[in-house]
């Protein structure tokens, strides 16, 4: 569960990936209102968001002179 209140900051939520494998419905509703992250061994293995949110990123880091990986 996510603690209470937590859900109305915009502070990127840290999950460990067993936790998020026993409470995947949880953490996917929770990662379209904002980022979560996704940690193996308190190392950083993924990050989920909104799809919305991802092209956006997409767009801006394209119209930035970033890098945007392939799709495909």
């Amino acid at each position: 569960m996510v603690e209470k209140g937590r859900e109305d900051t915009r502070e990127r939520v840290s999950v460990p990936l067993t936790r998020f494998h026993n409470n995947t419905g949880e953490f996917l509703d929770l990662a379209l209102v904002q980022p979560v992250t996704l940690t193996k061994h308190d190392r950083v293995v993924l990050t989920i968001c909104e799809a919305g949110y991802f092209e956006r990123l997409e767009t801006f880091a394209a119209a930035n002179g970033g890098p945007v990986p392939p799709r495909g």
